[in-house]
């Protein structure tokens, strides 16, 4: 079953691979966030091929944690 984000009531971001998510939750715990790595199911992007799915005191499903390259000007 592939993965979907309608679906999804966890945070979550995507990657293009595991390792990424990985690294995402380094950096969610060095911000100081109480949230862990629970899944790391398929998508079906080509590009964004994993999500990341986190959970724990901070995980917040409507969380914008990253800027868009659009606000970045």
């Amino acid at each position: 079953m592939t993965w979907n984000p309608l679906d999804e009531v966890r945070e979550w971001h995507c990657a293009a691979t595991e390792e990424a998510c990985f690294e995402m939750e380094e950096r969610f715990k060095k911000e100081g966030l109480r949230i862990h790595l629970v899944d790391t199911p398929l998508t079906t992007d080509p590009i964004l091929k994993v999500a990341c799915i986190f959970d724990g005191t901070d995980a917040d499903p409507s969380a914008e944690r990253f800027k868009s390259y659009q606000d970045l000007d």
